[in-house]
């Protein structure tokens, strides 16, 4: 029964509550969730999301537990607007880059200087929202399938531009070809690491040396062939993988 009366309290949680004459405002509503938020973000990072309660929340925010739920129906919600907030930020950035690539490559500037521009530029957003990289990292697994989809398909979208960037200076014989999609990987991967693994990475004091040091070694990657694979060469980069594919990779890694 304790049970029962539990999945109800939950499914009466979720459900959409009619905002108060007070929050009826847009630029209210914004400010009292961005306040929320920023005050679950650190509860979040430091106690974890299951363990955190939406009382803690709203103490962390000085504001009455009723008065969260004037702006989130759940938790949960939270969490998922934290998560689109900062993808919004990584969409606006990535927009400006691909008018900007377009743009340069007109011009005919070098294949690498575009993707040193590019890369610096993903690296700098992630230096940017360290904090919600992290959490990123640690609590996706915590939104529904639904939720899970959207965030990671803007994922996505960040590599395929990535790859874009990579497969033109293929084109132009500045790297040599295959596995674009992992070598596009393998490089976001290093760059988010300026996030998740800063603790191993104590000895960069400032994100310039960081890059300094980064840029060789994505030059380096850019640049190896690929292997021979019962000796035939991959010439062209696999199949892209969906969605739902990178779901099921993102579950396993933070687990």
């Amino acid at each position: 029964m304790p049970e029962r009366n539990g999945q109800v309290k939950g499914q009466v949680l979720r459900k959409r509550r009619k905002l108060t004459p007070q929050v009826m405002d847009e630029q209210r509503l914004l400010e009292g969730r961005e306040r929320i938020a920023a005050a679950a973000a650190s509860l979040f990072l430091d106690g974890g999301y299951h363990s955190t309660s939406v009382r803690e929340i709203a103490q962390k925010a000085g504001l009455s537990v009723g008065s969260v739920f004037n702006y989130f129906t759940s938790k949960e919600e939270i969490l998922f607007f934290l998560f689109a907030r900062n993808q919004a930020r990584f969409e606006a950035s990535l927009q400006d880059q691909r008018v900007q690539f377009a743009q340069l490559k007109e011009q005919g500037v070098d294949p690498l200087e575009l993707f040193l521009l590019a890369y610096r530029s993903y690296v700098q957003v992630i230096d940017e929202s360290r904090r919600y990289t992290v959490l990123a990292y640690q609590e996706l697994k915590s939104l529904t399938v639904a939720e899970r989809r959207r965030i990671l398909a803007g994922e996505e979208r960040i590599q395929r531009f990535m790859e874009e960037v990579i497969a033109y200076g293929v084109e132009k014989g500045v790297f040599p070809p295959g596995d674009i999609d992992f070598k596009a990987h393998c490089l976001l991967v290093l760059a988010q690491a300026w996030a998740v693994r800063r603790w191993a990475l104590k000895r960069f004091a400032r994100l310039d040396d960081y890059c300094a040091t980064l840029e060789p070694i994505a030059i380096g990657i850019l640049g190896s062939k690929t292997p021979q694979l019962h000796g035939i060469e991959m010439t062209e980069a696999p199949e892209v993988h969906g969605t739902e594919s990178m779901q099921k990779e993102q579950e396993v890694s933070v687990d």
